[in-house]
């Protein structure tokens, strides 16, 4: 149904312990993999980040190639501890009345997260 039909996003969520403890799963998954790029040129395997940064700025099929999102290579900084995050209790205008705590190590957002607001502006 992804590719044929809605083409919306496919998760695949795998434990790497899961992948590491079952070598066999590993190398039919990597198998998988390698036939699907070879075989679909147009399918593209990318991060949660990504698929989120194409939604907020689409691009064609043709232009997908190039898309200067998945261009990046992840290069994580020093990691900083947060020993003690922000407790959030927020508010979003698809569930009225209702109270979401969010904990986080960077400043709360104005409202909850949510799907037409991904960041918690509150602006869309």
């Amino acid at each position: 149904r992804h590719f044929d039909q809605n083409r919306a996003p496919l998760g695949l969520f795998y434990h790497a312990a899961w992948l590491k403890n079952n070598p066999e799963f590993l190398d039919a998954f990597l198998y998988w993999v390698d036939e699907v790029i070879e075989n679909h040129p147009e399918v593209y395997f990318v991060t949660m980040t990504q698929v989120i940064q194409w939604i907020q700025n689409p691009v064609s099929i043709d232009s997908a190639k190039n898309y200067a999102p998945w261009q990046e290579k992840c290069s994580p900084g020093p990691r900083t501890d947060c020993f003690v995050p922000n407790s959030c209790k927020l508010s979003t205008d698809e569930l009225p009345g209702e109270s979401i705590r969010m904990h986080t190590c960077v400043r709360c957002p104005n409202k909850y997260p949510w799907l037409n607001d991904p960041t918690g502006d509150g602006f869309l």
